[in-house]
């Protein structure tokens, strides 16, 4: 789509066929003006630009653009280490009367040919209170937030009604954006992303307009029509939300004005390469416990598919860059099944290893009670398995050096390691010196092994997976959080937790999510609601740092198989989930 000049405007949203088109409607002033059937371009500064320091011209009636162009100006005037290589060899006067090269930026693509040219945008999203059910919203109801057309979360879809309460986003004074319609007046403005977060977590019905490069998982940031930015899904070219630059200068200035100011862009949340997902994010999608045995099992023989328990939720584990869940049962066809319908032993035959593949999991953790339950030939098998298809299973091995050893995964240049532990039978079926086993939860090994890490040249993202808890409680105990915490402060860059059967509370601990329990994700426990329902985890990575955690709830019918549930559904799963995070707060 071609970008309209906008005389006095430079922040824009592309809604339909044309740059504030529907915007516009919710608030007379900021329609653009008529234009006529023969139109003259309009020029695309104002006729006497404001030239900033050493000669970059900022755009007039723009705030955004004009800080843009101060901070440049101020970049390169500390000798940036690009254009130290690459001096200038045109130093002309420029518009400000000065002898420094002058860049201008400009709001649409300039029309003078032979100038050197970059284009930079810079993403927004809506974002939320990140127990807000909704995820995704159209660009009519955009409008409709942000005009004030649409004043509860009931009139878009939410299960949790409410009137909007809409926050302003104003680093260094400025609002952003400047020029989306404020029909619905800004309850408050933050200059600070901090303490936007903390009136968002306080404020459960309260959204704001923020640079997507900022967004962090304390809030929630919504789609527009499917396209979701954060997590480097749909078309940035032709997302609603965004603020575009264009800087030109005179190719006499030397190659190195293009890293210089690419760096700079960079550096201000701005892409050089509007076509391309902002921040390289990486998609990781962990799943709780996963049980091939007992019912299960017979499910699967009944059906004549070893895929079936993991069909209906398959293609949405697969579409991550990693996937990630708790294995706990043998893989072998050396074992015999109980006889025993009730048993607590768990095995199945290694083709159900094909329903692992089918929803592309890349990893699982042995580190859980049910990995030995038929002894080291069990688990030989099981890992023989695993490795035959390509599944990197951690946390268990033929001994205790190898139990110890992280799941290690390399994604988009981003280093992984899931380190798995066994709270629950590791001190049983812990793995020896010389005997195949768990690696048991203890202190100690957990220290060393985070030490290791840190130290590994590879800088990897460390994961602890812990299997503990006692079963059927959705608050963790205060053992559970010691060692939650002092795996964070020692290096790890989040915990996941699973065993107890029931989802748990989350924590928000120095900057670092906790996520106690994922609860049951196939298994066969139909005799209540918590045993039927679970939920896994959604995290975008992005420049290693964690820019969402979203939690997807599942209900396991017909004894084995997870479907989705829908706002409504979910819901129940997710207070829950709510309910002992609000216990976990008052801890000490």
């Amino acid at each position: 789509m071609r970008a309209r000049s906008l005389s006095r405007r430079s922040f824009f949203v592309v809604i339909g066929g044309g740059a504030l088109t529907l915007l516009a409607a919710c608030n007379a002033p900021f329609a653009p003006p008529a234009t006529p059937s023969n139109p003259t371009p309009e020029p695309l500064l104002t006729p006497e630009p404001a030239p900033v320091g050493l000669g970059v011209v900022a755009p007039e009636g723009d705030p955004q653009g004009a800080a843009f162009a101060r901070a440049l100006d101020a970049y390169l005037a500390t000798g940036s280490p690009s254009l130290a290589s690459a001096p200038p060899t045109n130093t002309a006067p420029n518009a400000g009367g000065g002898g420094a090269p002058q860049i201008t930026i400009a709001t649409s693509a300039p029309h003078a040919s032979g100038m050197m040219t970059q284009r930079v945008t810079r993403l927004y999203a809506p974002v939320t209170n990140w127990r807000n059910p909704l995820r995704n919203i159209t660009r009519t109801e955009l409008v409709g937030l942000l005009g004030g057309a649409l004043p509860d979360w009931g009139r878009l879809g939410s299960p949790v009604p409410g009137a909007v309460v809409r926050f302003d986003y104003t680093p260094g004074g400025l609002p952003i954006p400047p020029e989306l319609p404020a029909a619905l007046p800004a309850t408050a403005g933050y200059a600070d992303y901090a303490g936007l977060v903390a009136a968002i977590d306080a404020a459960p019905l309260a959204f704001a307009i923020v640079p997507l490069d900022v967004v962090d998982f304390r809030v929630g940031a919504l789609a527009i029509d499917g396209a979701d930015p954060l997590a480097g899904r749909g078309d940035p070219l032709a997302y609603p939300l965004r603020h575009d630059l264009w800087l030109s200068w005179d190719p006499a200035l030397g190659t190195g004005v293009v890293d210089a100011v690419r760096t700079f862009a960079a550096s201000q949340g701005y892409a050089p390469d509007p076509a391309a997902p902002f921040g390289n994010p990486i998609n990781l999608t962990v799943a709780g416990d996963i049980i091939f045995g007992r019912t299960v099992h017979s499910r699967m023989v009944r059906y004549g598919d070893w895929q079936h328990p993991l069909r209906l939720v398959a293609p949405r584990l697969r579409d991550a860059d990693l996937t990630i869940a708790d294995l706990e049962c043998s893989l072998s066809d050396n074992v015999a099944q109980p006889d025993d319908p009730f048993t607590f032993l768990f095995t199945t035959n290694t083709a159900a290893v094909a329903g692992l593949k089918l929803a592309g999991i890349d990893g699982v953790s042995l580190a859980n009670n049910h990995s030995m339950n038929f002894g080291e030939p069990g688990l030989n098998d099981t890992l023989a398995t695993l490795a035959a298809n390509a599944i990197t299973a951690f946390g268990g091995g033929p001994n205790l050096a190898a139990a110890r050893q992280p799941g290690r995964f390399a994604v988009k240049g981003t280093n992984f390691a899931f380190l798995g532990y066994d709270g629950i039978t590791g001190d049983d079926y812990g793995a020896g010196t010389n005997r195949g086993g768990t690696c048991p939860l203890r202190r100690q090994l957990l220290l060393e092994d985070l030490a290791a890490l840190r130290a590994d040249p590879a800088a990897p993202l460390i994961v602890p997976f812990f299997h503990w808890s006692v079963e059927y409680v959705a608050v963790p105990s205060a053992e559970m959080r010691a060692l939650a915490h002092l795996a964070i402060d020692n290096g790890a860059a989040m915990v996941i937790g699973s065993h107890p059967h029931w989802v748990q509370g989350t924590e928000w601990y120095k900057g670092r999510p906790i996520l106690y329990s994922l609860g049951n994700f196939v298994f066969d426990q139909d005799w209540s609601t918590e045993t039927k329902q679970g939920m896994f985890a959604e995290f975008v990575i992005r420049e290693r740092q964690i820019a969402r955690v979203r939690l997807v709830p599942v209900q396991i019918e017909d004894f084995n198989q997870p479907r989705f549930l829908d706002l409504g559904e979910g819901l129940e799963v997710l207070q829950r989930v709510y309910d002992a995070t609000d216990v976990i707060k008052t801890m000490t």
